[in-house]
């Protein structure tokens, strides 16, 4: 069944759909449903002259009808209007929901169930009450897309006003229409637009809208669906990895949609998209299968699927046991590129090396690999190993140089004095925060309490200064929100006085005791003592320290030892 909605679009309901427009079918579930169960009403409307030419009703009544009978109610009646405009013509003057107000003083229903809110009417002071009556009439008020609406209290009723007094919903219905759009058009085999995945291009095929724009369609792209089944073949049939496929993809010249390198994760997203199979697939939708998109077959995508998961079940094993190993680092975890940035991963490698008499020796060490730049993954000048024996050994003589430090200075009271200072400072501006937020809450309920006297006549305001106004206090209330949750965000990180005794002792303590520490619980006290490590060429190493602890160094401090320059800085 294909149709023209009201925004110009062919859309065609797939089969699995249209049955739900099917009379029998669905009377056939309802026979199943106790008797005791809720009775329900559906409501459909289309306003504008083009949308009943076109008639988009189809499409709520599918929603409406899942809706009811996944919620067991009972469908007793559906009502559906053409051609009225619920933002122009008055309830009163609608026949739909006179009918409607009927059948709920006969007791005739017990669920109004619409697609959207909007469906019952548009005009902001109105429609509120429409809502209302009927639940005052003991009839839950339902929408397949917004849930039931509660009116219990005085609040209650005054938000439910001013929720359709606004306009800030509006574009919220809008995306929610345009999802089922997309999964109808997904679902009759048509491509929606956005990504196109590799091995496919999207091409104009004739197919246009009502506004005679080309609306396009998707087909094999030869070239890209030959690598892509290549990919899925060395994966299955011999055990490819990501990284692997990436680098074949990237010597051969070839770049992801963005114009990037290949990385493993773009491999792993190939492998598992269900798409290759023969369907058009979204997160909320897929197609019936289409043979003209099939680029592998079932058998071919389960199997890689298998071989990859076997792979990632393997590759937590082994960091598992990386984990568990005698690895001899200690900055793993801390130490990063002073080049690209990116984090260090620590590692046991083999060195070979050819002897005069022709044998071969083997040399196990611990290095520190900047991924990135091995992998030729980002642009990195720096080095991609480094041995870590030798990068610890500069950090462990600067770090050995703060613990003498701290061991020889006595506690330094104006330390205290200084965070008292900021504590005084940061309760001023959290004083002013709160004065901020209750000042815009204050004008905000004024505002909210004038719209009873602007539905009497009473108010100066008009209904539209009153929303414009009550915009204005909103944006005003969530702006001191957001400045009041930044300052408690900061405070987080402050040090207290009672802290600063502590950071003290601790620091003092890991000086004391680092030297006769084992390997673990050195690597511990580094990662608590220390933000990063950066290493660059030449084994030039940058130290920060953690900012509670870098109060107590009195000073930056700079060495110069092995060719090298380490700095302290304080990080925050």
């Amino acid at each position: 069944m294909i149709y023209i909605n009201q925004h110009g679009e062919q859309i065609e309901i797939s089969q699995a759909d249209q049955q739900w427009l099917d009379d029998p079918y669905f009377t056939t579930l309802q026979c199943r449903l106790p008797a005791d169960a809720k009775r329900a009403a559906l409501a459909y409307r289309v306003s504008t002259k083009g949308q009943v030419d076109h008639d988009d009703i189809p499409m709520q009544k599918i929603a409406c009808r899942k809706f009811a009978q996944q919620q067991g109610w009972r469908v007793v009646m559906e009502k559906a209007e053409k051609g009225v405009s619920g933002s122009k013509v008055s309830a009163s003057k609608r026949d739909v929901i006179q009918e409607l107000r009927t059948a709920a003083s006969n007791r005739e229903f017990d669920v109004l169930l619409v697609y959207m809110f909007d469906r019952l009417g548009r005009i902001e002071s109105e429609t509120p009450f429409v809502l209302e009556w009927f639940v005052q009439h003991g009839i839950e008020m339902w929408s397949t897309h917004e849930g039931q609406q509660r009116i219990e209290s005085h609040g209650d009723k005054l938000m439910n006003y001013i929720r359709f007094w606004q306009a800030a919903g509006e574009s919220e219905k809008t995306s929610v229409r345009t999802r089922d759009r997309i999964r109808q058009i997904v679902s009759s085999g048509h491509y929606a637009g956005g990504f196109v995945p590799y091995g496919y291009r999207a091409v104009n095929k004739g197919r246009v809208n009502k506004r005679d724009q080309p609306v396009k369609d998707l087909e094999i792209d030869p070239e890209e669906a030959a690598w892509v089944r290549e990919v899925f073949e060395k994966v299955a049939n011999e055990g490819a990895s990501g990284y692997a496929m990436a680098r074949m993809l990237n010597e051969r010249g070839l770049r992801t949609r963005q114009g990037a390198k290949f990385q493993s994760v773009n491999i792993r997203r190939l492998i598992r998209h269900e798409g290759y199979t023969g369907y058009i697939m979204t997160k909320a939708a897929r197609s019936e299968f289409m043979p003209q998109l099939q680029i592998v077959d079932s058998d071919l995508f389960t199997k890689a699927n298998e071989r990859m998961d076997s792979r990632c079940k393997n590759a937590a094993e082994n960091k598992n046991a990386a984990k568990k190993s005698g690895n001899p680092t200690l900055l793993a975890g801390i130490v990063v590129c002073a080049h690209c940035g990116a984090k260090m991963s620590a590692f046991l490698h083999t060195d070979r090396y050819k002897l005069a008499d022709g044998s071969i020796r083997e040399k196990v060490q611990a290095k520190y690999n900047c991924y990135q730049r091995g992998q030729h993954l980002r642009e990195c000048d720096g080095q991609s190993l480094y041995l870590a024996e030798r990068v610890d050994g500069v950090v462990l003589a600067l770090v050995d140089q703060m613990f003498q430090q701290i061991k020889q200075e006595p506690y330094d009271r104006s330390i205290e004095q200084r965070i008292r200072q900021q504590d005084a400072e940061w309760n001023r501006k959290k004083q002013a925060a709160e004065k901020k937020i209750q000042a815009a809450r204050h004008k905000q309920q004024r505002y909210e309490e004038e719209i009873v006297r602007c539905l009497d006549g009473q108010s100066a305001f008009s209904e539209a200064m009153l929303a414009r106004l009550i915009q204005q206090a909103e944006a005003e209330v969530q702006q001191a929100k957001n400045e009041y949750a930044e300052l408690l965000k900061n405070d987080s990180s402050r040090t207290t006085v009672q802290q600063i005794r502590k950071y003290y002792d601790e620091f003092l303590g890991w000086a004391n005791e680092f030297d006769l520490a084992s390997i673990p619980r050195k690597r511990t006290i580094l990662a608590q003592l220390l933000e990063k490590v950066e290493v660059g060429k030449g084994y030039r190493v940058r130290i920060v320290v953690r900012g509670s602890y870098q109060q107590f160094l009195k000073r930056e401090q700079e060495l110069d030892g092995q060719g090298c320059k380490q700095d302290l800085t304080n990080s925050r």
